[in-house]
């Protein structure tokens, strides 16, 4: 029985999600709170499994709340986010601060119809109560990476990124510089998928990306609409690599980050020489739009063995399938290991499946995706 704590300053949201949690026969309420304060007061004695929080409550906030919470007894926490673009902020501050995982908050009530919502809610509850101590693993290791990983170059300026603007017409200037660093990598795109946990992952492994890294990368991120445009900011602003949200037609560029934005699925496409990313919003896959596989699966097609390809935490089997296809076309893919994984699911998939070629910690990611690209240059060379 998993043993959760509510905390929302709202009564009619306490009792819905209460209630909705109170249906699944594997969760029981043992605790309510309409305050942050309240909330830690009871933290040791009613010793919750998994916390539900607002972020937005009076007195102590979300943010300070989940510091206060880690601290003293790191407890797996789901977030309740609001729609708007400062929810979305908040949210992923949220997540860098320790918090597993996040449900829309339902802008009357809970948030559109209260079965979809209560079947994720319940869901994510769960997937936080068996992160647990994946999750304290994930901290600490990550945490230790980032004091001893050498340093990355400083984010490009915004007049280094200004020829973006005019991309069609600058395409051939942009790629000159990179010719020579170019011939030697026979891997010509990086694609990643990850979900729950993913945030955090892939923070990790971007910030440790050279700004020179002479392919691009391509990623999804399991995330709504709203917050893959925020998330790509944060990451941006952190990373020596170029990141953003993709707009149907960008081009694929060497040092630049696309993430899939939510709600789209994002395909790859080498049409007239031009590599660029395509979005539709066909039928969600595997549960998901964007989808894993869809992406995955583009870039089997196009890139084949010119392509690394990286799974990373998550729930599902999203992702799976397609990496499978790329390695049978001679792509090579690279699995998060499980310690480091919050959810390990997707890439355990992929792992126990038999379509790894590498398996590691999240903080040596990015040091193997720049070593596949010249091993695979090696071995092209040699034969």
């Amino acid at each position: 029985m998993t043993r959760v704590m509510v905390v929302d300053d709202s009564a009619l949201v306490r009792r819905i999600v209460s209630d909705i949690l109170s249906t699944d026969p594997d969760l029981e309420v043992v605790a309510t709170a309409a305050q942050a304060e309240f909330a830690l007061a009871k933290l040791e004695r009613e010793k919750p499994d998994v916390i539900t929080l607002d972020l937005e409550m009076p007195g102590m906030g979300g943010l300070e709340a989940i510091r206060r919470i880690m601290a003293t007894r790191p407890t797996p926490i789901v977030v309740l986010s609001s729609h708007a673009q400062r929810g979305a902020e908040r949210t992923l501050q949220a997540l860098d601060l320790g918090a597993v995982d996040f449900v829309l908050k339902p802008s009357a009530g809970l948030s559109g119809g209260v079965t979809e919502v209560a079947a994720e809610l319940t869901g994510k509850v769960k997937n936080a109560a068996k992160a647990a101590s994946s999750a304290a693993r994930t901290a600490t290791r990550t945490g230790a990476a980032a004091m001893e990983a050498p340093p990355v170059a400083q984010p490009a300026s915004g007049a280094e990124r200004a020829p973006y603007a005019a991309e069609r017409a600058q395409y051939a200037a942009e790629r000159a510089p990179y010719a020579a660093e170019r011939a030697q990598y026979a891997a010509e795109i990086v694609a990643i998928g990850t979900s729950t946990g993913g945030p955090v992952a892939l923070k990790t492994v971007l910030a440790m990306l050279p700004a020179d890294l002479p392919v691009g990368v391509v990623v999804v991120q399991h995330m709504p609409a709203v917050f893959t445009r925020a998330f790509a900011d944060r990451l941006d602003a952190c990373c020596a690599v170029a990141v953003k949200e993709a707009e149907h037609g960008d081009l694929i560029l060497p040092g630049r980050v696309l993430i899939a934005p939510g709600g789209w699925h994002m395909k790859v496409s080498r049409f007239g020489g031009e590599p660029r990313v395509l979005l539709d919003q066909n039928a969600a896959v595997n549960g998901h739009r964007p989808s894993v596989d869809v992406l995955v699966r583009s870039v089997a097609a196009e890139y084949g063995g010119s392509a690394v390809g990286v799974i990373m935490t998550g729930m599902g089997r999203d992702g799976a399938d397609g990496l499978h296809g790329l390695r049978a076309r001679g792509g090579h893919v690279i699995a998060q290991d499980r310690d480091t994984s919050v959810i390990y699911g997707m890439n355990r998939e992929v792992i126990e499946g038999g379509d790894a070629d590498e398996v590691a910690p999240v903080e040596q990611i990015a040091g193997r995706i720049v070593a596949a690209l010249r091993a695979a240059s090696r071995e092209r060379r040699a034969g």
